[in-house]
């Protein structure tokens, strides 16, 4: 493909993307189906662009996409809520990122042409933590969505990958603000 293509593709990538998170933002389930589409078009930019944890990672987004479609929408009329987890909770997760962020890079490394392993692993675990945490309506996914999407921006700014340097700073934007209105929901709801 032509670089303009594989720009093209990017663009495209990057606003079903944008689409995804602002309709999770809203607790939209037709999210999760733009979520699908576009990590689909990511495997394939991310394999030109040799950073294959994300490539991995969007591949585990097409999955995670059809998990969350489905645990969304067991609940027949019934919304999922929105919970909270302990800090025990939360410890073990970071524990469980930091473990995932050091296995990716060390595998990573084994790849021949593998681009910048120690942040794409980070940003890949921390990212499949909190796309789980997402779709089981956790309150905190969004914090962990600023701590990866920040470590993303770095990432493809490195690659020349502008489009998505730039949608990942909007994402930081749209988890802080995400966090901020999940957290008045899950208030309203516990009545407080």
């Amino acid at each position: 493909m032509s670089p303009f293509a594989w720009s093209l593709l990017e663009a495209v990538a990057a606003c079903g993307n944008l689409a995804y998170t602002v309709l999770m933002l809203y607790e939209r389930r037709v999210g999760w189906l733009f979520g699908i589409a576009a990590s689909a078009l990511g495997m394939a930019l991310f394999l030109h662009q040799q950073v294959y944890a994300q490539v991995a990672l969007n591949a585990l987004y097409v999955g995670m996409g059809a998990y969350g479609w489905w645990s969304w929408g067991r609940r027949g009329d019934a919304a999922l809520p929105i919970t909270r987890r302990t800090a025990g909770f939360h410890g073990a997760v970071l524990g469980a990122g930091l473990a995932g962020t050091l296995l990716l890079a060390l595998l990573l490394r084994l790849l021949p042409g593998a681009q910048h392993v120690a942040l794409d692993g980070f940003a890949t675990a921390f990212s499949l933590l909190a796309t789980w945490m997402l779709a089981r309506k956790v309150l905190e996914n969004w914090a962990y969505w600023v701590l990866a999407d920040a470590v993303a921006i770095a990432l493809y700014a490195m690659l020349g990958l502008w489009f998505y340097a730039g949608l990942y700073a909007i994402y930081v934007v749209l988890s802080a603000s995400a966090l901020l209105r999940w957290h008045r929901q899950w208030r309203s709801a516990q009545g407080r």
